[in-house]
Parts: structure tokens; C-alpha cells; sequence
């Protein structure tokens, strides 16, 4: 009798095997996306295989490590086929318990439509950022985590079908908040994502809004501040608005910030309660070289004093999206570096850092932040 098994399973082996060697082979073309139908930054692969066998959901996995495919059982057809399949978060739990116990967290995009050569990535960004926000394309949110804000781990979670650009990231009772160029959203799970209506200003020109960042006064109480291009002087310039931490929204009243020495055009603002003052660091347009500013007041909206910072750039053209981190009397600088190519293109290089210890303006060497994509102008959050 056993015999008579082993047999039969000899032949059922034989006729798959034969069957596989003589099946004409077909494809399946692979479009991969988060569960909201987010881009994941992978290029559309395909998979050869002979009608009614199954593709591994090991071969997709190698593709997008972090996520697993939604869909178990995928099998060729006689027929090739094209397919968008979705991905979700392989160690959805464990990850967000270490993002949600992490010392650092920060917010950025990724550009979907290039890719990195040589360290760099360009930026096709274009000057208004009028984006339509109705589905992904040019950026996406991600988000990032570290315990020393140097080496960072990626998030793997479905992220919102928006275009996403400069953000900065804060958490309020269940609900962490993200606010970018030209919007706002939040979620308690990073699943599901709540998108708040940005009303946008008629004192600017035609909507060039961009960075805004979360900021926290004396009083604990959470603000945004934007750089504008005001319709009055066609310059850009650095505004605040109130926030309702309730509703999520924008109040709209933004008021410009004062000072006795600041540039005609300024952007990227990055503002700290510290010691007693309020610190800003912005990007200074109106100079071609050490456009690093640092400037302090009493009051959130100024009058301001600004310093050039001695931030030795060594190599690079340029850096933007200014981000600081107090401890004590040191504090830490992170800046998105950029080249110009042989072609006039700026290419990045992704978030450096650099260290005032004490008084004096003077910084450490610039170093690159260890992660495991191109991090560019991000909003950084120090949870404890």
C-alpha cells in the first residue's frame, strides 16, 4: 500500500514538473502602494512564473523590506497581467511602540519621481508648491525615529495620499500633528489619516507659503510660524499664527516678525522657547553665501537680533530647513545640504548637523545623519 502511495506521489511530481517545464510562461507587472494607496519608492517590478502557480509573497517582500503584501494568494493567469497591490506594516505594533517611546521623532518627505545617484538626489519641486493634494506624486510623508538623533529608523505605516513638503510634527493629547506646505493633518494610528482644511491668506502671493513649523510659547500654548511672500513688499518673510489645539486648525492671523537687523527675504523659520528666549534660526536670502541666521528676542513675534552663524558648509553650496535641539548650553543644528550639478540642478544630500557647545558661535564639523533613505528638510520633535 505504501508503495502504491509513494508511487502516485512520484507521478504527481513528475506531471508538475513536466508541466512546468513545457507551460508557457506569463508575467505579472507589480505596482507597489501602501493600504491608502500611498507610492512606496520602488519601481514597478516583474514577475515571471506559468499560469496558476502563486508569486511568493517572499520575492515582493525583498522589494519593500518593512512591509508585506495585503493579498496571500497571487497566482499567474494564461494571461499577463498588471497589478497594483497594496502593502501594510510587516511589525506595525513593535514599530510604533518604539516610535511612541523614542527620544526623537521628526517628520519629512521623500520625492517619488527620482532617484538617488552618487549620495544625491535632485528636487522637482516647483516654485508655488501647487500642489492639488488629491493624490500622491511628487512627495510623501515619512517619518523617522532615533534615540540619539543620529541614527534614524524609518516608519513603516501607510501615510497619507497627499503631497507632503517640509513638515513639522508635534503630539497633542491622542494625535499627532502634521503641518506642511500648505496643509495640515493628524492621525492616532498612522493608518487612517485626517486631513484639516488649510485656509490660505490673501496677504501672500499666490499662495507661496511654505515650511511651517510647529512652535511652543512660555505659556505652553502651540503656535505656527511660515515664511510668506507678502503682497505688500513681494518678499518673503517670516509670519506666526495662532493654532487650536482642539479642532487642528490654523487661525489665520498670521503677523509678521520683527527686528532692528533682519534680511529683506528670509525663510525656514525654526522657533524655541529656551532659557528664557525665544531662538530662531531662518535662512537668509538676501546673501549668496553663510545664509545660516540665528537671531533671539523676548517675544515671539520680536523685535529680533540676528548673527550670522560660522557653520563651515566644506563642500557644499548651500543648506536649508534649519532645525534646533537644546540641551543645556549645547545645541545641536540640522541642515538639508545641496549642491549645484554641472547643469545648474541643486542636488541634496540629505540632513547634516553640526554642535555649538557653550557661547560663541562656534560649531562642530558638519556630519550626515545615519538613515536608511535621503532625509530631507524635516521637523524634528524632542519628546523627553
Amino acid at each position: 500500500m505504501f508503495k502504491k502511495i509513494g508511487i502516485g506521489i512520484l507521478i504527481v511530481i513528475s506531471a508538475i514538473c513536466i508541466y512546468l517545464s513545457i507551460a508557457e510562461k506569463t508575467t505579472i507587472t507589480v505596482n507597489f502602494v501602501d493600504e491608502n494607496g500611498t507610492k512606496l519608492l520602488v519601481k514597478p517590478k516583474k514577475y515571471y512564473g506559468v499560469p496558476y502557480t502563486l508569486l511568493s509573497s517572499g520575492q515582493l517582500e525583498k522589494k519593500v523590506p518593512g512591509y508585506k503584501p495585503t493579498k496571500s494568494f497571487i497566482f499567474f493567469h494564461t494571461k499577463n497581467q498588471k497589478i497594483t497591490l497594496k502593502f501594510t506594516s510587516k511589525n506595525y505594533k513593535k514599530e510604533i511602540d518604539s516610535f511612541n517611546k523614542a527620544k526623537y521623532v521628526a517628520a519629512t518627505f521623500q520625492p517619488m519621481t527620482v532617484t538617488a545617484k552618487n549620495g544625491f538626489q535632485s528636487d522637482p519641486y516647483n516654485t508655488a508648491r501647487t500642489y492639488n493634494g488629491s493624490k500622491t506624486g511628487k512627495d510623501s510623508l515619512r517619518l523617522i525615529y532615533s534615540e540619539d538623533g543620529i541614527n534614524w529608523k524609518k516608519l513603516h505605516v501607510s501615510y497619507p495620499r497627499l503631497n507632503v513638503r517640509d513638515p513639522s510634527i508635534i503630539k497633542i493629547d491622542n494625535y499627532w500633528y502634521i503641518v506642511y506646505t500648505k496643509g495640515i493633518v493628524r492621525t492616532k494610528d498612522f493608518k487612517q489619516w485626517e486631513k484639516i482644511k488649510w485656509p490660505h491668506s490673501k496677504i501672500f502671493v499666490n499662495h507661496f507659503e511654505w515650511a511651517p513649523e510647529f512652535f511652543k510659547d512660555a505659556k505652553g500654548k502651540y503656535h505656527i510660524i511660515m515664511a510668506g511672500k507678502s503682497t505688500t513688499t513681494g518678499n518673503f518673510h517670516l509670519y506666526v499664527s495662532d493654532f487650536n489645539q482642539k479642532t487642528g486648525r490654523i487661525l489665520n492671523n498670521w503677523q509678521g516678525i520683527t527686528g532692528n537687523n533682519l534680511p529683506n527675504n528670509m525663510i525656514d523659520g525654526n522657533l524655541t522657547y529656551h532659557n528664557g528666549k525665544y531662538v530662531l534660526f531662518y535662512k537668509n536670502e538676501d546673501v549668496t553665501t553663510n545664509k545660516l541666521t540665528r537671531a533671539t528676542s523676548d517675544n515671539y513675534l520680536g523685535p529680533y537680533k540676528s548673527e550670522t552663524l560660522n557653520v563651515n558648509l566644506k563642500g557644499y553650496d548651500g543648506s536649508e530647513g534649519l532645525e534646533a535641539i537644546f540641551s543645556g548650553n549645547t545645541t545641536r543644528l540640522y541642515v538639508d545640504t545641496y549642491k549645484f550639478n554641472k547643469k545648474g540642478q541643486t542636488i541634496y544630500n540629505g540632513i547634516h548637523y553640526t554642535k555649538e557647545t557653550g557661547q560663541g558661535n562656534t560649531w562642530t564639523e558638519l556630519k550626515p545623519i545615519k538613515a536608511p533613505f535621503i532625509v530631507r528638510h524635516f521637523g524634528i520633535l524632542k519628546t523627553k
